[in-house]
């Protein structure tokens, strides 16, 4: 069976299932993508191409539909680029891709026939669209009721939706609750589990990517440890890092290791120092914090990462309402002691007694709840509620389930 997967990042969501496809000699598999360094993370028997956008948003579009007038950009370069691929023999029978973006608006246009998924992450609505921007005022509420309108078409269009969480599931009206299957991306178990018995007696080595330098912790170090895609205060990063003046005061001796872009992957850009949040605190804080127990690794390696869950003693995890993050999953899944912010993207994941809960707007709550829990690193590891929904294996059956009924019926 030819199959085909888009996305505008590679693989993203897509990683384990893509593999799944290509593990069968049947089926040809090919990933259209914006990403171009797709070799960085090859997937065996896997055809990565690339879609080429045309051109900008037009400068005399109403703003509030600047995302609409993007999302029919990329429709139609996946469009042609799909025109390409029929040309050069591959028929795709399946089509799995990434709703929202405007990648699927065409897709029955040029394949009236293949069976189409999307893979459905977000409905915008304005309780949660708040924490994006830096000012919600009422023209942006109206724009952002207007962001809906490619999810709209592509839920139309296709013949299967898949939501990764059930909290995600309901922020979608009702009228599309029957069409939405929850099937979560799957948590890789065979790597992220708890840390071996005498892990905490080793020294931790982890690779600096913005430094070049190797760090090392020895076993009697205190380690808070943050992770994120990008420093931003969707992510409560402003908040953690106000936090450490008092925490160092508390804490004299911790080592604290941030893992993470300095960027801002989905809000606001900070006031100031070019719109980095990572800078514009650094100059904040200057001369509050021991700027030498702070360390920004970048992206670390998958190994790394994990030994750092692993060892950390304490790991923090912000958000606010939205999308929740992988490394939220995999902290609890390593069973590390983990600091969250109660929201309701996060409460109903973990057993709840087994995190130490904080509340984000409240900066001294942080700051107990994170000297507390580096203090007391053994008294509580952190633990997932219903492990099936999450897990892997199980995650990829009921992909097979969805598939099954639509192809065979």
């Amino acid at each position: 069976m030819d199959v085909l997967f888009i996305h505008g990042n590679y693989p993203a969501q897509f990683r384990y299932l893509c593999a799944a496809f290509s593990n069968n000699i049947q089926n040809q598999v090919v990933f259209l993508t914006a990403c171009r360094n797709t070799q960085q993370f090859p997937i065996c028997g896997v055809k990565t191409i690339h879609y080429n956008i045309h051109r900008g948003i037009h400068p005399e579009t109403h703003h509030y539909l600047h995302s609409t007038e993007e999302a029919v950009l990329r429709g139609q370069a996946v469009l042609r680029s799909v025109d390409v691929l029929l040309q050069q023999g591959f028929q795709p029978q399946l089509v799995i891709f990434h709703a929202g973006m405007g990648f699927g608006l065409f897709l029955r246009d040029i394949l009236p026939r293949a069976i189409l998924i999307g893979y459905f992450e977000w409905w915008f609505r304005p309780e949660t669209t708040q924490h994006l921007v830096a000012d919600f005022n009422f023209d942006i509420r109206l724009k952002t009721n207007l962001r809906n309108l490619p999810t709209l078409q592509e839920l139309s269009i296709c013949d299967a939706a898949v939501v990764p969480t059930d909290w995600q599931k309901q922020q979608f009206p009702d009228i599309f609750q029957h069409k939405l299957e929850v099937i979560f991306d799957g948590i890789d178990t065979k790597f992220f589990y708890p840390a071996p018995n005498n892990f905490r007696s080793r020294v931790l080595r982890i690779n600096n990517r913005v430094s070049g330098e190797q760090l090392e912790f020895q076993p009697d170090a205190l380690i808070l440890s943050y992770a994120t895609r990008g420093m931003e205060p969707l992510r409560g990063f402003p908040e953690f890092m106000r936090s450490l003046p008092q925490v160092f005061e508390e804490l004299g001796d911790l080592q604290v290791v941030i893992a993470g872009v300095d960027r801002c992957a989905y809000s606001y850009p900070a006031p100031s120092s070019n719109g980095s949040w990572k800078n514009y605190l650094l100059q904040e804080l200057k001369g509050k914090i021991p700027t030498k127990q702070v360390y920004f690794t970048g992206l670390l390696s998958y190994t790394d990462y994990r030994a750092l869950l692993w060892r950390s003693n304490l790991h923090c995890y912000f958000t606010r309402p939205y999308v929740v993050s992988w490394s939220f999953f995999e902290a609890i899944y390593c069973k590390s002691c983990l600091l969250s912010n109660a929201c309701t993207a996060t409460e109903d994941i973990a057993l709840k007694e087994s995190v130490l809960w904080t509340t984000i707007e409240d900066p001294s709550s942080i700051v107990r709840s994170i000297v507390q829990g580096v203090k007391a690193p053994n008294q509580l590891h952190a633990t997932i509620k219903n492990s099936e929904i999450y897990e892997l294996s199980s995650c990829l059956d009921k992909w097979k389930s969805i598939l099954d009924l639509l192809i065979h019926g």
